[in-house]
């Protein structure tokens, strides 16, 4: 610690500083010269703001301000005096000083407690281990040490322990003086005392019983020594007399722990405490926060503290740097007594009235009550950080500050002053209340629901029932990340730190009592909740705060309702409100009723108290759906309200549907009542009528030509039902729907859609009448209509926060193809129709032009005419009724068109978009869009309503009339083929005009018929509009349906439409005349004419998702375009969609022509040489991959041709699907020859003969003129042949053979599985004629590259000998590999157990060119060692260390191992005559000639399983069992693990456990479950793995070791399961020989530093080593762990010690030799130097 001597200030500014260095409490002075000035290096060093000097004169003098405790002082080790301020169920949370935060994990508080929990590991009695809080209790003070500082989350979390041998590390026995505090743990409960663990070795400490006080084994007690001797340490409880330590007490400074209490003298003041001096010279300071008296006194330092006071004070830190001493006033401090009060504010609490008391430059200290005393650090006053302090929080202001925690360490209260937390919602979890209503924002959409975020801190749960009122099968959809949402809290668990929230409007919005409990509950009181289950006995309903209750079957209706009918009406999750019945708080029973007017004793029985048809009742939501709402009437019972009759108006049905449960309707009419079904309706319409008609319940009632409203009831093919507000139906046939010709009712009309309806015709003696709806018939003011929807919404809509017309500032936050997306100022999501050319982030300003409730969404116009005319802000002039005016059409509704009118001031008016009150499609003024400019006649202009317009009426009167133009006089007698017409265009669709000659020809202009030149990317379509007219050829007539040319003397103009050409109306051109029976294919025609490579143009008509383009060359003929074929470029490819439009004009080339269908190309024909892309189809094993250019025409891709450089898996990066960058070789007769190499793609590759900068490997080889004699060739592998030897494939159709007496300078038995189709090889060329002949000896190769190269290359090897060696490598490293994993890099040692087959199963797709399917691996299964018995392991063991052989037992081992070698060799050749098996055949061969063989049987189950036959695949396996030798138990072994692995991908848990126990009835029972265990662990079915080791493994294999092993490594392997795999290590301790401890520990511990801990890992080590510290195996593996952790430090200091252990030469040998290759690995030649003259100072020693 370094203390601040005299200081002294002159004018030249001369500074000097006193260092003080703590020896053993004792303090030396040095003057150090520094150039800023005089510095004290003190214990704390933070400037601060130094004081005013109008203020604080008197505190001018004071010394540098003291620094306080933070998380960068707290290194490891550093010891401390804490608070406990929170128990929790397996840590400790403690307030340090200064508001600092530290976590006790319950397994760092004593090592007593930790084994308390060892020992209840697998002990099946009832063992008393303690309860954290049972230990330690809030309040009480603790000393502890720092472990760790980590960042988390960018916060710091200190992690601490309160070991004793940890905090009293320092302490030893001569230390441990009279009087001197303590902390100790209790160990054991004796009859007169305890016995007490104060952390010192061999000793135990006695403290006598107290009558106050009991304790019990693992409490943290704090007591003072009484005596302490050798043998003993006798303790004392702490009392008051006991508190000041003196210096006989605290010897030297290394005694010195926090806790200590002692006698202070002030020596010097500074601006924010005191520096002070105790026991003789030692050194401290006492902090402001911990002088406690001055928070509230405006004295001064220096006059509450004068210089040489003494004090009373306790240590309760020490800086490990400098040894700086922390002292504390605080009487929670002085007495260590127990503050397990609550804190005097609660968190979360607003005070609205703080008053500050005093400033200093690290916050304010605040009077927020009598008494109680906050503190707000200077990042908590405001948010601004430019803001100082001082400014506005001088002593003696108030200001409201909200509470944020409590520092039991400072006894302060934590507050803060920030806006941002005045006004946050929550603080904690438990500032959540059940059955609010709070904002939040989507953090994460998960499939299983949302993470919404409600605080910095808070996160919630939004489970996928609660995301809206309707099932969500995809959240992604509908929601987004930041996404703002209101929901409602549902359940709050604090302790677990859970919020669970609904999005449901229904609960959301709902207007009944919100439930928090069962207690705040009342009967008669109606709650709203959703449907948790449908049981047969009744309903089971949840509500917020976990409340559950029960609606019985006799409380859902007043009528009876099956189960059936309860099931199918209410669903889970569907909202309901309910009236409470009864309700029993404490057993929480809660009974409720969907009978919401409960019934009373006057209601009698006769029939007035059921709803009747034809009668008006008024209604109650129960819940609702998508397309209906329940409801409860007036009587009691429940009804149907469909959406389509919730209004007249389909704009307004949606917003209805948002009323929540609890909304009444004041009204609702009754219109049928079927089956105890009950249908009602709110339209207005039907509700009026019937209010004005009481009486006109007959059907003679009507008269024919009364004006009847009614709603669309059914459809027929010839006409529709019309339902009446009285039930009567009436039939409007097609004739009378509309003005216009109908063919189909639902064009016009859609189901429940109000009408209204004129009686045609009364028929009396059948009860029923024909209607019209034709508009011409119905009379009805639109405008009228229009003014009810808006009497309507303002009723029932959701009042918009901007209203239409307004000016309102927009940003641009995405741009799509329909329009623009912008957000408004304030709140609000805008969008503005058509293309805007704005970019994300642009401002702008527009104008409200409507509002859609149901999508909360404004349309937003921001015409400069319009915006600029608002922003002007002239006065608005009036509008009269009858008044003509003229407007814009700006926006487009389903009901109005909003009209700008700017001569009048700049308004926003409304027109009826209904021609007629019938006019639900619009039919009449569909010629209307925005932007055009029509006259209205103002219809009504009431102040504080919508201006309502009407379209100005035409001069010919109100009904239409028909007027004879010019086309009337057209007739099918003066229609010719070839002559020109005046045509008039009635719409313009993407590829064709529709025109129509006179009133009766309808007819269209086909793109390719109207130029032939079209201007580039533009489609010549949008050159028309409508009512264009002009000249067309009339050159056919088509069929409507069929869209063939029909006969001139067809006569049925309904279903005929003309054919007309503008490009040919200037021309004579042929035009097509037909018989009136002939048929004509134009495409047949058309394409004769066509060749391969002539270049035609055409338009695009049409995309499919198959990527094909369609374009349209003529009226009827189309080609097919693939998107493959539409550019060189990949990117442009794969956005083909973005490049192509309908209508746009392309030239494109013939590029095949196959059974009259037309497939084009943009990138030229395909002759030898073109390229172009590919779509991989399949991959040919030994052939090649099999491509398709068109759907018609397929290529292939040969083995030499996919690269320039051969590689031995050539098809391995092709996948399915996948585009490949092709060239044409050659086209055969029935396919085309490809290439992918870079060399014919590229001109940059040489090519033999030609030039180019890069370099071709394996060139291309056409023909025998292409090798010679001599030369070294790669190739693939066609085919073998058992009598004339193996075809190679050079180059394509260019094939040698190598003959059998070529193959290998050895003999080969079994040759052709080492040669699979498809095998890179490399020979030498022999013969080239007549036919290519080749040789792959090793002998001919290496001549050949002599020849070549001019050198020999001694160690080149044949591909057969490199193929043997490979199969015997490949099978010796699996082996090894297999090893290392089971034993975990355990060094030389072999004790492993078979740990089951790795085989699996991928689901199959059934192909019948392959043996097995993609991804299905068998080898796993043939590749498991033999199981090794564990006594064989130990035998093994023992065998390491016995002596040399003899020399006749060196011969008989040397020839035991070639027979073993002999044996793998032979089983590897077995294994891969599996490959070369392709059909079932092969397979019944290959099994009966290797019947003993598993792998041949595995493999046949393969390929069955390729062709998704698992019976067969059962089958074989069956067969297989009944056929290998019994005593091959290993054969056996690897066909069931093959069957385990079937049964698990594809079969049921019953048929694998079936299958389990058939295999242990007649195997090893470890072995068959061992096996299982593997399979189930790798297929990660966790629970069905624990539950085979916990039934069977464990319980009937205790004493292996591979079984506990393999279990730990499973449950190390899964993620947050390493605590359990430690607890499973005490467990097999418990169980297994102490001769096996030893490996199981290192087991476990290679498994801490793969999975869990290192440090752990590391302390396993050390303790097994303690013990067998001679265990070279051992010390090898922490070793490489060591390493392998990166740490070169620890890593030496391990190395030091293993090299310093008595061991023999041969072990240290190893060890010396890897300390030195390390530390030459490192760079480190000095430190390798060293470690070399170490190894020879032991030679010398051992020769002595």
């Amino acid at each position: 610690m370094a203390v601040a001597g005299d200081e002294s200030e002159t004018k030249e500014k001369r500074k000097l500083t006193e260092e003080v260095d703590f020896v053993r409490g004792r303090s030396t002075t040095k003057k150090l010269k520094t150039k800023e000035g005089p510095e004290s290096d003190n214990l704390f060093k933070v400037p601060v703001e130094e004081p005013k000097k109008n203020t604080l004169k008197d505190e001018l003098d004071l010394g540098k301000p003291l620094e306080q405790v933070s998380y960068k002082k707290l290194q490891p080790g550093t010891i401390l005096l804490g608070v406990v301020s929170e128990v929790g169920e397996v840590d400790v949370v403690l307030n340090l000083p200064f508001g600092l935060t530290g976590f006790i994990k319950g397994t760092e508080l004593s090592d007593e407690f930790n084994s308390l929990l060892s020992s209840e590991e697998g002990n099946t009695e009832d063992t008393s281990v303690p309860d954290l809080c049972d230990i330690v209790s809030v309040g009480q003070s603790l000393l502890c040490s720092v472990l760790s500082v980590d960042t988390v989350n960018k916060a710091k979390k200190c992690y601490l322990t309160t070991k004793p041998s940890v905090v009293n590390k320092h302490l030893k026995l001569q230390d441990l003086n009279k009087h001197l505090v303590v902390q100790g743990v209790v160990s054991s409960v004796e009859d007169h005392g305890y016995l007490v663990n104060v952390g010192i070795s061999n000793t135990t400490a006695f403290l006598s019983k107290s009558a106050d006080v009991t304790l019990k084994p693992c409490d943290v007690v704090m007591a003072t020594v009484k005596s302490a001797t050798e043998s003993s340490v006798i303790l004392d409880w702490y009392t008051k007399k006991d508190r000041i330590q003196s210096d006989k007490v605290i010897g030297n400074f290394s005694s010195l722990l926090p806790g200590h209490l002692v006698n202070v003298s002030v020596k010097k003041h500074t601006v924010n405490g005191l520096r002070c001096s105790f026991l003789n010279g030692m050194q401290g300071a006492i902090h402001l926060v911990h002088l406690g008296d001055l928070y509230g006194n405006e004295r001064t330092i220096k006059e509450v503290y004068p210089i040489k006071r003494k004090l009373q004070a306790r240590v309760v830190f020490i800086n490990p740097e400098n040894k700086g001493v922390l002292l504390s006033t605080l009487s929670c401090h002085l007495t260590l007594e127990e503050s397990a009060g609550s804190p005097p504010l609660d968190r979360g609490q607003l005070v609205e009235d703080a008053t500050v008391t005093r400033v200093t430059k690290d916050g304010i200290f605040l009077e927020l009550d009598t008494g109680v005393f906050g503190f707000a650090h200077r990042s908590k006053i405001t948010d601004k950080d430019s803001e100082k302090i001082g400014a506005k929080h001088k002593a003696g202001t108030t200001h409201k500050v909200r509470v944020m925690g409590y520092r039991r360490a400072d006894n302060l209260v934590q507050v803060s002053l920030r806006d941002s937390d005045l006004s946050k919602q929550f603080l904690s979890y438990a500032d959540v209340v059940v059955a609010s209503t709070v904002s939040g924002t989507v953090v994460t959409v998960e499939e299983f629901g949302l993470i919404v975020k409600l605080a910095e801190n808070i996160r919630a749960l939004v489970p996928k029932l609660h995301l809206a009122d309707i099932r969500i099968k995809n959240p992604s959809l509908k929601f987004k990340e930041n996404q703002k949402v209101k929901a409602k809290v549902i359940s709050v668990d604090v302790a677990k730190r859970r919020v669970s929230l609904t999005l449901k409007k229904s609960l959301v919005r709902n207007n009944t009592a919100d439930v928090q409990g069962f207690d705040g509950m009342k009967v008669g009181e109606q709650v709203t909740g959703w449907v948790a289950a449908v049981k047969p006995f009744g309903i089971i309903m949840n509500f917020t705060g976990n409340v559950r209750g029960l609606v019985h079957n006799s409380q859902i209706s007043n009528v009876p309702l099956s189960v059936e009918q309860i099931e199918g009406m209410y669903k889970i999750g569907q909202v309901l409100t309910c009236r409470v019945v009864s309700v029993d708080a404490e057993n929480q029973k809660l009974t409720l009723s969907l009978n919401l007017i409960e019934e009373t004793a006057t209601k009698n029985s006769n029939d007035s108290k059921w709803a009747r048809k034809g009668q008006t009742y008024s209604a109650t939501v129960i819940s609702t759906t998508t397309d209906n709402i329940l409801v409860q009437l007036s009587t009691g019972e429940q009804a149907d309200l469909p959406v389509g009759h919730l209004t007249d108006f389909p704009a307004l049905e949606q917003p209805l549907l948002l009323l929540a449960p609890g909304s009444s309707f004041p009204k609702v009419l009754v219109l049928s009542k079927r089956q105890k079904k009950i249908i009602v309706t709110t339209k207005p319409s039907l509700l009026g009528w019937m209010e004005s008609n009481p009486n006109k319940k007959q059907i003679t009632d009507f008269e024919v030509g009364t004006l009847v409203p009614g709603y669309i009831k059914d459809f027929q093919n010839y006409g529709c039902f019309v339902e009446t507000a009285n039930g009567f139906i009436g039939l409007c046939p097609k004739a009378c729907l509309c003005d216009d010709f109908v063919s189909d009712p639902t064009e016009v009309f859609k189901a429940n859609e109000s009408v209204v309806c004129k009686v045609t015709n009364i028929d009396l003696e059948k009860g029923r009448f024909l209607v019209s709806l034709k508009g011409s018939d119905i009379e009805g003011n639109t405008v009228d209509q229009l003014s009810r929807l808006f009497v309507e919404w303002e009723k029932f809509g959701r009042q918009p926060a901007h209203t239409p017309g307004c000016l309102v500032t927009c940003e641009v936050t995405r741009v799509a193809k329909e329009g623009t997306f912008v957000s408004l100022t304030g709140s609000g999501v805008g969008f503005i129709s058509g293309t805007q050319e704005q970019h994300v982030g642009t401002e702008m300003e527009g104008v409200v032009l409507d509002y859609d409730a149901a999508q909360n969404i404004y349309s937003i116009g921001n015409g400069a005419e319009m915006v600029e005319g608002l922003k002007e802000g002239k006065k608005k002039k009036k509008m009269k009724e009858g008044e003509e005016v003229e407007g814009e059409i700006v926006l487009v509704t389903e009901e109005y068109f909003v009209v700008y009118v700017a001569d009048k001031g700049h308004r926003l008016c409304y027109a009826p978009r209904r021609g007629n009150t019938n006019d639900s499609r619009r039919l009449v003024n569909k010629e209307v869009t925005c932007g055009d400019k029509k006259k209205f006649t103002v219809s009504t202009a009431e102040k504080g309503k919508p201006i309502l317009l009407e379209f100005v009426k035409t001069a010919g009167g109100e009904k239409r009339k028909r007027t004879k133009s010019e086309g009337d006089s057209v007739t099918f007698d003066d229609i010719k083929l070839g002559q020109v017409y005046t045509v008039t265009v009635t719409s313009v669709k993407a590829i064709q005009l529709n025109v129509q000659l006179g009133k009766k020809v309808k007819g269209r202009v086909h793109i390719t018929e109207v130029t032939d030149t079209p201007t580039a990317d533009l489609n010549p379509l949008t050159q028309f509009k409508q009512g264009d007219k002009f000249e067309a050829k009339l050159i056919g007539f088509r069929h409507s349906k069929t869209h063939r040319y029909l006969p001139i003397t067809a006569t049925n103009f309904v279903m005929s439409v003309g054919e007309f050409s503008i490009k040919q109306a200037g021309s004579e051109g042929k035009v097509r005349e037909i018989g009136e029976k002939e048929k004509v294919d134009e495409s047949a025609d058309l394409i004769k004419t066509l060749v391969v490579g002539q270049e035609i143009s055409g338009f695009v008509r049409a995309f499919d998702n198959r990527g094909f383009i369609w374009i349209s060359v003529s009226p009827g003929v189309d080609g097919r375009l693939v998107r493959t074929l539409t550019s060189q470029s990949k990117s442009e490819i794969d956005g083909w969609t973005e490049r192509f439009v309908i209508g746009q004009p392309v030239t494109a080339t013939v590029f095949s022509i196959q059974d009259n269908r037309l497939d084009l190309s943009l990138v030229g024909p395909c002759s030898e040489g073109a390229k172009f892309w590919c779509t991989v189809k399949s991959t040919l094993p030994g052939i090649g991959v099999k491509v398709q250019v068109t759907p018609r025409e397929y290529g292939i891709i040969p083995l030499t041709e996919i690269s320039d450089t051969y590689h031995k898996d050539p098809l391995a990066p092709f996948e399915s699907d996948s585009l490949v960058h092709c060239s044409v070789v050659k086209r055969e007769e029935r396919q085309l020859v490809l290439s992918s190499r870079k060399s014919r793609l590229s001109q940059r590759w040489k090519k033999a003969g030609g030039g180019g900068t890069r370099k071709v490997t394996n060139p291309v080889i056409s023909d025998a003129k292409d090798v010679a004699v001599g030369k070294v060739v790669y190739g693939y592998v066609r085919s073998t042949n058992p009598s004339l030897g193996v075809y190679i494939s050079l180059g394509h159709n260019v094939t040698g053979r190598v003959m059998l007496k070529n193959m290998s300078d050895q003999f080969l038995k079994h040759w052709q599985p080492m040669f699979p189709a498809g095998k890179l090889v490399r020979a030498v060329v022999m013969v080239t004629e007549p036919k290519i002949e080749l040789s792959m000896k090793a002998s001919d190769l290496r001549k050949a590259r002599k020849e070549q190269d001019g050198s020999e290359d001694d160690d080149e090897e044949g591909d057969v000998q490199k193929c043997l060696d490979d199969i015997l490598m490949e099978r010796l490293a699996n082996s090894e590999s297999e090893q290392s994993e089971q034993s975990g890099d355990e060094g030389d040692e072999q004790d492993e157990e078979d740990d089951g087959p790795k085989i699996t199963f991928a689901q199959p797709e059934p192909k019948l060119t392959s043996t097995a399917p993609k991804g299905l691996s068998l080898s796993d299964a043939l590749e498991e060692k033999e199981e090794v018995e564990e006594e064989e392991e130990e035998e093994k063991e023992k065998e390491e260390e016995a002596k040399p052989l003899s020399k006749s037992a060196a011969k008989r081992e040397a020839k035991r191992r070639k027979i073993e070698e002999e044996e793998k060799l032979r089983s590897a050749e077995r294994k891969t005559d599996t490959t070369a098996a392709e059909t079932e055949e092969d397979f019944e061969r290959l099994v009966a000639a290797s019947p003993d063989c598993s792998a041949s049987w595995v493999s046949f189950m393969a390929y069955w399983l390729g062709r998704g036959n698992v019976e067969r695949a059962r089958a074989v396996a069956k067969r297989a069992f009944d056929t290998i030798n019994y005593r091959l138990e290993s054969e056996k072994l690897n066909v069931w693990s093959a069957l385990f692995n079937l049964e698990n991908s594809f079969g049921t848990s019953d048929s694998l456990m079936a299958s389990c126990q058939a295999a242990a009835a007649v195997n090893d029972p470890k072995a068959v479950f061992t096996r299982l265990a593997a399979v189930l662990d790798k297929s990660h079915k966790f629970e069905e793995l624990d539950e085979i080791y916990s039934s069977v493994l464990l319980k009937k294999h205790r004493r292996s070791r591979n079984v506990w092993c393999g279990y730990g490594t499973s449950l190390a392997g899964q993620e947050g399961r390493m605590t359990e795999a430690r607890e499973l290590l005490t467990k097999a301790l418990k169980s297994l020989p102490k001769h096996k401890h030893v490996r199981t520990i290192s087991h476990f511990a290679q498994l801490e530093y793969k999975h869990g801990e290192p440090a752990k890992g590391a302390t396993m080590f050390e303790n097994v080593l303690t013990s067998y510290p001679g265990r070279l195996d051992l010390w090898s593996v922490y070793l490489d762990k060591t390493i392998a952790q990166g740490d070169h430090e620890q890593t030496r200091l391990l190395m030091d010690r293993v090299v310093g252990l008595k061991l023999p030469a041969k072990k240290m040998k190893f060890f010396f030799k890897r300390y030195i290759d390390f530390e030459v690995q490192q760079g480190e030649e000095e430190r390798a130097e060293k470690v070399r003259k170490l190894a020879r100072d032991f030679i010398e020693s051992s020769d002595q």
